[in-house]
């Protein structure tokens, strides 16, 4: 993490750090995409006898020898760092502006065909959802059709049963009349077998005989008369009976037919809803399809902005390498994570990596401010102690160097792989021993003020290939 609180502004110190001009004595320059920051190669640092935690002398003290040959693991580590360069690499030569181009055209030709089959579909299921509106007006005809034939042949059943009525009104006059004549025929037949000319020659005078010979045909003409009458209105009703009876099989038939193109209509009906249905799901399915496309194209626009800006970096890099190679400037590399604060919670800076000490520059970052005497020290990131010192028992301000530790006093020495160590200086005590594996942010020691100190403070170095740089460019 980096130091919220700090002698100077923090945030002008990193400015700086990344951006110092080459005017300097020491300059260091950051490339934080690629992970390189820059340190001066004729960068000396020499003690000039005022301030003797500057002079790190490996032939002081066995313990202080810096052996550069990487072990084994840091081996690994410089592997497995430089086979995930060549990955990026391969990945950004990968993509180009042709593979762009390429991508982009086969995107918007699908595109393109998904936005025809789109069309297509919403046509077909316009039509399809207009075939059901006019099967569903049809079954509603039908419907009423139906229904109004219900309601005739209700009419034409009474009609018919009414018609029966009168038939049967019409059998008992005939009946009656029947009745009658068979009561006359009785009381002539009571009276003897006489005929009608016997009734007639039985007359007193001619007078008699005329009323008696008109009475008879009367009689004879009145009953033929009545019961034909009673037969044709029997007749009569019977034939609209029957007109009224095939009208309602008429009806009836009409419909069955009615019944039978529902059916049909019905049928029709469901299979269009089923096609709607189906269009309706393929239609989603195409939306969903352009949604994607659309989302690849999206994602395909940020990798091409991508590539520019890693293109247009790279120009800068190269400009910065070539500006840099006119100097004599070393690359230093990242060694993948940012480093860890070696005092944490305590952040003021009382002396800056490029703090002018009279001759040279400090070279280190002291970090001192109320309190901090006894505050934990961690490894700044994950390594292999590769020097202890905890002999010096001078833990308080002085003027000059005790000697102890080189002007260190109680210090430890990190082997962070890849050329890369770290110091931490003037401490009061030492939790560590060499050869010890630690992770960045494990404790390591306590702030102190042994050695060349005025005061308890942190002297944190870090050093690339033996040369000082400033630790505020590893955050």
């Amino acid at each position: 993490m980096v130091p919220k609180k700090i002698y100077r502004p923090l945030a002008v110190l990193l400015t700086a750090a990344c951006t110092l001009t080459l005017t300097l004595t020491v300059g260091a320059d950051e490339d934080t995409d690629n992970g390189y920051y820059y340190t001066d190669n004729d960068y000396e640092y020499t003690d000039d006898g005022n301030n003797d935690d500057n002079g790190y002398n490996d032939t002081d003290n066995n313990d202080n020898t810096y052996d550069d040959t990487d072990d084994n693991e840091n081996d690994d580590n410089t592997d497995d760092n430089e086979t995930a360069d060549t990955e990026q690499d391969d990945d950004a030569e990968a993509f180009n502006e042709d593979t762009y181009q390429e991508q982009q055209a086969s995107l918007e030709e699908e595109n393109r065909q998904l936005q025809e089959k789109l069309q297509i579909t919403a046509e077909e299921l316009q039509k399809k959802r207009q075939t059901v509106k006019d099967l569903q007006a049809q079954i509603a005809d039908l419907h009423d059709r139906i229904s109004a034939s219900n309601k005739h042949i209700l009419t034409l059943n009474d009609e018919i049963t009414e018609k029966q009525k009168l038939i049967e009104e019409k059998s008992a006059e005939i009946e009656e009349v029947l009745a009658l004549l068979r009561i006359r025929l009785r009381n002539i037949h009571t009276a003897g077998d006489t005929t009608s000319l016997e009734i007639i020659l039985g007359a007193k005078d001619f007078a008699d005989f005329l009323d008696k010979a008109e009475m008879v045909k009367s009689m004879s003409d009145y009953d033929t008369n009545l019961i034909h009458s009673i037969e044709d209105q029997a007749a009569l009703i019977a034939a609209e009976q029957k007109a009224l009876r095939e009208k309602k099989l008429s009806v009836e038939a009409e419909k069955a037919q009615l019944e039978k193109d529902k059916t049909a209509i019905n049928q029709l009906l469901e299979e269009n809803t089923k096609l709607v249905e189906s269009l309706m799901t393929d239609q989603k399915k195409l939306q969903n399809e352009q949604k994607d496309n659309e989302a690849k194209q999206e994602e395909l626009e940020k990798a091409w902005e991508a590539y520019l800006e890693r293109q247009e970096e790279e120009k800068q890099r190269q400009e910065e390498l070539e500006r840099l190679k006119s100097r004599n400037v070393m690359v230093v590399p990242r060694n993948g994570d940012k480093y860890v604060w070696p005092c944490p919670g305590f952040t003021y800076l009382t002396s800056t990596f490029d703090e002018w000490r009279g001759v040279n520059n400090h070279g280190a970052l002291d970090i001192a401010e109320a309190g901090i005497y006894g505050a934990q020290v961690v490894a700044c990131y994950d390594g292999i102690v590769f020097s202890t010192y905890e002999y010096c028992e001078h833990d308080w301000g002085k003027d000059t160097s005790c000697g102890c530790g080189g002007g260190y006093g109680n210090y430890v020495m990190i082997d962070h792989g890849n050329g890369k160590i770290s110091i931490y200086g003037h401490l009061s005590g030492v939790t560590v021993e060499a050869g010890q594996t630690v992770k960045a942010g494990q404790l390591i020691g306590f702030v102190g003020s042994t050695g060349f100190s005025t005061g308890a403070h942190l002297h944190f170095e870090t050093r690339y290939n033996n040369v000082r740089y400033d630790p505020l460019t590893e955050y």
